[in-house]
């Protein structure tokens, strides 16, 4: 929500897969995950959002250095909800260097194409 695209870009691994219900892509470029951070954050203000609430589902390891896990997305403006909650499943990897970091994210959002339109931008 600050628009602070270094801390954002450190929790993803490139290349990243990034799903919708209107397909997929891989971000295999800086240039790129910023191209659609940018659409994102551009989105969230547009639609004056003062809170993105992630509450997670469940989350469970595959391996050691895998974990799967599934959370719900609330986008407030104060104490407005903007859209129905949505579900994400992501896949997070611990590197060579022991950080964790996403890998792959497949979002479900059914009621707002715009907000697709920015995840697929780039």
């Amino acid at each position: 929500m600050s628009g602070d695209f270094d801390s954002f870009a450190r929790c993803f691994s490139l290349p990243y897969e990034l799903e919708t219900i209107d397909g997929k892509r891989q971000i295999t470029t800086r240039e790129q995950l910023k191209v659609t951070f940018d659409a994102v954050h551009g989105h969230l203000m547009k639609q004056q959002v003062t809170m993105m609430a992630r509450h997670c589902v469940s989350a469970s390891f595959r391996s050691d250095n895998e974990v799967a896990a599934t959370h719900e997305t609330r986008l407030l403006s104060r104490d407005i909800l903007v859209q129905q909650p949505y579900p994400a499943f992501s896949l997070l990897k611990r590197g060579t260097d022991r950080e964790w970091r996403i890998t792959f994210t497949s979002y479900v959002i059914v009621d707002s194409s715009d907000l697709n339109g920015a995840l697929q931008a780039g």
